[in-house]
């Protein structure tokens, strides 16, 4: 694959290793509504946690129904500043950023990275090739937790979901990724972790494609196959 030029990597699950949990009505969503609180927002861990579910659908299906996309992202900021709206209260943006990190910080039980993900990016730069980031995410905590990684200065270009209202495996936001290489597909590689969101779209562009079984699930079709995060294997097949 010495041809590959540019090789677009997922985030969690191929790079970092992620979980959370929204659901924890205590340890998540009573201290997020003593911050709405704060701010004269009034909710209780159940009325928050219900309206925010109710409020990111609404939003999804009006977008869909405004752009006919199927596979749409909406930005956080734009659902907890209607939340606020909706018992009276207005917040300045950078405020609904923070309510964005403090959710994801409640409910993150694991953030980490894979090991050897900062030496992949630094060989596979080191010998020519450009890396993107191809992510569905949000940007308001997702740019944060690169940084405290070591991951976002180490990236050409970085495509996030909630930037672009789409998301994977919208083959529209891999057009996207695409046109910023400016290579024709074949010379692309997608490295990720989802048979479905990953491989399949990537494949039926004619992107290479590289699997990294971080899950234990049964591998789709791919063009190399890693155990898990071998990172060792995915630069052989790579630089060979």
């Amino acid at each position: 694959m010495q041809n590959m030029e540019t090789v677009f990597f997922d985030l969690y699950g191929t790079l970092i290793r992620i979980h959370t949990d929204e659901e924890d009505l205590t340890r998540v969503w009573k201290p997020l509504c003593y911050l709405f609180g704060y701010y004269g927002a009034a909710y209780t861990p159940q009325t928050l946690r219900t309206a925010y579910r109710r409020e990111i659908t609404r939003q999804e299906n009006a977008v869909r129904a405004a752009t006919g996309k199927t596979l749409v992202e909406v930005r956080l900021e734009g659902v907890f500043g209607a939340l606020f709206a909706q018992k009276g209260a207005t917040v300045p943006p950078g405020t609904l950023a923070e309510v964005g990190r403090m959710l994801r910080a409640c409910s993150t039980d694991v953030s980490e990275l894979y090991p050897g993900a900062i030496g992949l990016l630094d060989a596979l730069r080191g010998a020519g090739k450009r890396v993107f980031l191809l992510s569905n995410a949000q940007r308001l905590f997702t740019e944060p937790e690169m940084r405290r990684l070591g991951l976002w200065e180490r990236f050409d270009k970085v495509f996030i979901s909630s930037d672009h209202g789409i998301k994977k495996p919208d083959p529209d936001y891999f057009r996207l990724a695409l046109g910023a290489a400016g290579v024709s597909p074949e010379r692309c590689l997608m490295v990720g972790n989802s048979p479905v969101d990953d491989m399949a779209p990537a494949r039926a562009l004619g992107i290479r494609t590289c699997f990294l079984n971080t899950d234990g699930v049964t591998p789709p079709p791919c063009d190399v196959y890693c155990d898990g995060a071998d990172y060792a294997r995915l630069l052989r097949a790579v630089l060979a």
